[in-house]
């Protein structure tokens, strides 16, 4: 949404093994780009989904062919109502929680990927920190003072920084070699742009937007 401005498991990786597990989530970035007016685009949504896919994919020793935010795009079967059409000026190709949901599911039944998505509106501090401690990342939307949101996917929390860890799809920052991609915030500075709502959000009932993912049961 708008934005103005081989082989290891992941659950083996400890704190020692921090500056590999940086570069090991680096290496999942995808950019949202750029548009033809070097604007940054509405894409957060589609390279949010293919990061999250890819690294799930990789834990499953599925990933050979990477997703790409293109392909995201292309082959999700967003509808209206989960991808607003790129030709409406300003807020073309956000995507809304519910998409995020249905392209996911869609993907993984079609990599048999065994992973479902569940969106989580009006979640707590709780659910963002039971995931991640159990090793599961989930996607989260932020949403700016500008009135724009965007997506991110969180994959780590330590406890004693009381710091977040996440893949970010900021264009920018595929400038920067894989271990500098996976960027941190504080607690509070995170959850100032979560907690945030706006006009729109409020009409659409969007508030502490969570996408989570859990292993289908056998």
């Amino acid at each position: 949404m708008t934005d103005n401005r081989h082989s290891r498991k992941i659950s083996v990786f400890t704190i020692s093994d921090w500056a590999a597990e940086r570069k090991f989530y680096g290496r999942f970035y995808q950019s949202q780009g750029f548009r033809d007016d070097k604007r940054i685009t509405n894409d957060c949504g589609p390279a949010s989904l293919a990061s999250i896919l890819n690294v799930f994919l990789f834990q499953d020793n599925l990933g050979d062919s990477p997703l790409e935010k293109e392909m995201i795009i292309r082959s999700s079967g967003f509808a209206l109502w989960n991808r607003l059409p790129q030709w409406i000026p300003q807020v073309g190709g956000a995507t809304a929680p519910w998409g995020m949901v249905k392209a996911f599911n869609r993907w993984s039944m079609q990599f048999n990927l065994k992973w479902q998505a569940e969106r989580k509106s009006h979640a707590r501090r709780a659910h963002v920190l039971e995931n991640l401690l159990m090793g599961k990342p989930v996607s989260a939307l932020k949403i700016w003072k500008t009135g724009g949101a965007h997506w991110i996917n969180l994959v780590r929390y330590s406890s004693d920084k009381e710091r977040l860890y996440f893949l970010d799809p900021n264009p920018y920052l595929q400038f920067l070699s894989e271990e500098k991609r996976l960027q941190s915030q504080t607690w509070e500075e995170f959850d100032d742009d979560w907690g945030r709502t706006n006009w729109w959000s409020k009409l659409l009932g969007i508030k502490n937007e969570l996408i989570t993912y859990s292993k289908i049961e056998k």
